[in-house]
């Protein structure tokens, strides 16, 4: 979701632009097998786990569960082992890595009322990520082959490459890929048997955390769209479907 994501380290933002340099003589990157993607994903994201601590709530911890297989359900093809989890973070957001583990922060769950209609199309958002490879290519551009492989196959002793792609991950997707995300989010959220309509109750509160809306000044110089060309964005979409509920009777 990436919205108020904290900042790395220095060092990590160091390590990213040694790595950067050190890959820019590559050719373009390859996509790594779905296999690779798996592991890949999972070793990063056990080093983000430790960076951030699992939230051990029964209640969180449950609906997370309940929501994350529903939504696991939704999300194929491609097959996945989607695997949601939650973080000990009061941060406000959710992070998804590739391969299909995704994490809600703790403070999403606040934020959003714990209700799991607004909380499945956060999961859906982040399981689309997952599904159109977002997270793996901007990976792929950034490292390269060949440190993701040293990562994937155990070389990576020092735990460095597992970390940059960690910081990686707080990073925003681009416009078209969020807004894809958007749209693609609604689809798993609907047929996981959930009420579409909640995503746009979570970008209101979204933008109230915000405070406003980027002017068109300030679009012109970022990746991520504002929160009203995304709630338009999904109310479009959901006019097409001819979907309404709870937050939204066309």
């Amino acid at each position: 979701m990436r919205y108020l994501w904290a900042a790395g380290s220095w060092g990590t933002v160091l390590l990213l632009a040694l790595l950067l340099v050190s890959t820019s003589g590559c050719k373009g990157p390859r996509l790594l097998s779905t296999d690779e993607e798996i592991r890949l994903g999972q070793q990063a994201g056990d080093e983000f786990e430790q960076e951030h601590g699992r939230d051990r709530d029964q209640r969180r911890n449950a609906i997370a569960a309940r929501i994350g297989s529903r939504i696991a359900q939704a999300a194929r093809p491609p097959d996945y082992p989607y695997d949601f989890r939650v973080l000990a973070d009061d941060e406000v957001n959710a992070v998804a890595f590739p391969g299909g583990r995704i994490y809600f922060f703790r403070g999403l769950f606040e934020t959003l009322g714990y209700d799991e209609d607004q909380l499945a199309w956060v999961a859906g958002h982040e399981a689309a990520h997952v599904a159109r490879k977002h997270a793996v290519r901007r990976i792929e551009r950034s490292l390269g082959y060949e440190l993701l492989i040293q990562l994937v196959f155990g070389q990576d002793t020092g735990g460095q490459i597992a970390g940059l792609v960690a910081g990686l991950m707080l990073q925003d997707y681009g416009r078209d890929n969020e807004l894809e995300a958007d749209r693609l989010g609604l689809e798993f959220t609907k047929a996981a048997g959930y009420d579409p309509t909640a995503a746009l109750a979570v970008l209101d509160k979204f933008a109230q955390i915000q405070g406003k809306d980027p002017n068109r000044l300030e679009l012109l110089f970022m990746t991520h769209p504002g929160n009203t060309t995304r709630s338009d964005a999904v109310k479009s979409h959901l006019r097409q479907r001819g979907w309404s509920g709870k937050y939204y009777r066309p």
